[in-house]
């Protein structure tokens, strides 16, 4: 790790790697993750990826998406990233993304909740993995580009709102300041906040709190999703998601008589509060979730990984219904940013989850998480290749003694974010 770089990206998920990849490969980059580079929310979508399907489909997915998200949206970001989302394929093709194909070898596309017609493209039910894992190989290979792993972003470095840098802290908890002009924020949500999160632990909305410390403009922090279906465990960590595809190819939703109860393909925060109803009303834990309407073969050459989850908890959803239960899965707010990405302090930069441009209003359309962050990654970096490179501002004497104890820091920062939802969340009421 060298002490300057032209760009510092914080998280290799989608969108810290789709950043990085439309820089110039003249610019000297550095990405660092808390844990490995593939421990990122992005390898775990399932579902797939948005793609508008011609000018005609044009006005339905903008209005699914608005209605998903109660509309509360920022109309410019949705239309932004709708026309955006050919592109954005055409690259992730250039990228040897592996999507799903018809037997004429055309992209086959499947439908989830709140959408009014199949519009997502899919790999198996590990889109976010295959998606994610390439721009991590690509990446890799270039010399331009340093990943460092194990290394923990736990300040900010600013001046006059102006970014400087960042400071980093090894798995031997020493404080390392690396400075640039240009730091992107791609650290992911907020679900190691939560006790029941589709979430890995790790990712728990650092970057918020560092955020916040410098005063630097959040959004809705309250706008917080919870997925109606994740696979019921009396196992601790983190719970497994049983995509919104299921429900789009056909799935059922029972109560403890084995009566269906709602529509399954509401938008999610409708569908969850349907199910805690229907928990409560029937004194249970969960309620079941019938993947026999799809078939055993979509079963097994659609959804085979989460088929073999199910056996691992016990169940074979060719043959009986799985328990199901609404847990914490996405983050509609975050850092806000205009639709170049750019936060209120000059030169620094969010993307992904751990950022709010407005495309996802108050609830998140299925399978809009993945084109959002690309969408808005290369945006980030559009505006640092096009854009005005800000003033360099020479940082003050930083105190490193500040930095001494990781889980201190992070703590504090949780628990300013925790607050600060909660605040936002009784403003609402």
């Amino acid at each position: 790790m060298k002490e300057r770089y032209d760009a510092i990206i914080v998280g290799t998920g989608a969108a810290g790697l789709y950043c990085a990849l439309n820089l110039s490969e003249k610019m000297n980059i550095l990405l660092i993750t808390k844990q490995e580079a593939d421990q990122s929310d992005s390898f775990l979508a399932q579902g797939g990826i948005c793609m508008l399907r011609g000018e005609e489909d044009y006005e339905n997915y903008f209005e699914d998406t608005m209605r998903a998200g109660h509309y509360e949206n920022n109309k410019r970001a949705v239309d932004l990233m709708i026309r955006s989302s050919n592109d954005i394929i055409r690259d992730l093709l250039r990228y040897h993304v592996d999507f799903a194909r018809d037997g004429l070898g055309n992209l086959a596309f499947t439908r989830e909740g709140a959408h009014s017609q199949p519009r997502i493209l899919f790999h198996e039910d590990i889109t976010g993995k295959e998606i994610t894992q390439s721009l991590l190989n690509t990446a890799k290979t270039r010399e331009n580009i340093e990943i460092c792993e194990y290394m923990t972003m736990v300040d900010l470095i600013s001046k006059d709102n102006t970014v400087c840098g960042i400071i980093v802290m090894d798995q031997n908890e020493q404080a390392i300041p690396v400075f640039s002009q240009f730091v992107v924020l791609a650290c992911g949500g907020i679900g190691g906040l939560f006790k029941n999160s589709t979430n890995f632990s790790h990712i728990a909305g650092d970057g918020l709190g560092i955020a916040m410390k410098h005063h630097v403009e959040l959004e809705h922090l309250d706008y917080i999703q919870i997925h109606p279906t994740t696979l019921y465990s009396h196992k601790p960590g983190r719970r497994f998601l049983v995509s919104e595809s299921v429900r789009g190819e056909g799935a059922l939703l029972y109560d403890k008589n084995g009566q269906r109860f709602t529509n399954e393909l509401q938008p999610r925060d409708l569908l969850s509060q349907k199910i805690f109803e229907q928990m409560e009303k029937d004194g249970t834990e969960f309620v079941w979730e019938d993947m026999r309407p799809l078939g055993e073969k979509t079963i097994m050459e659609h959804f085979p990984h989460i088929y073999e989850q199910c056996i691992e908890e016990g169940f074979d959803p060719r043959k009986e219904p799985i328990p199901v239960v609404p847990a914490q899965h996405y983050f509609m707010g975050g850092i806000k940013v205009n639709l170049g990405s750019k936060t209120s302090m000059k030169g620094l930069y969010a993307c992904g989850e751990t950022s709010c441009n407005g495309v996802h209003g108050k609830n998140r359309l299925a399978s809009n998480s993945l084109l959002e962050s690309l969408v808005f990654a290369r945006k980030a970096a559009d505006d640092m290749i096009f854009g005005e490179t800000p003033e360099y501002v020479k940082a003050d004497d930083i105190d490193m003694k500040i930095y001494e104890n990781r889980e201190e820091l992070l703590s504090g920062y949780h628990t300013a974010v925790l607050n600060e939802i909660e605040r936002m969340r009784m403003s609402h009421e």
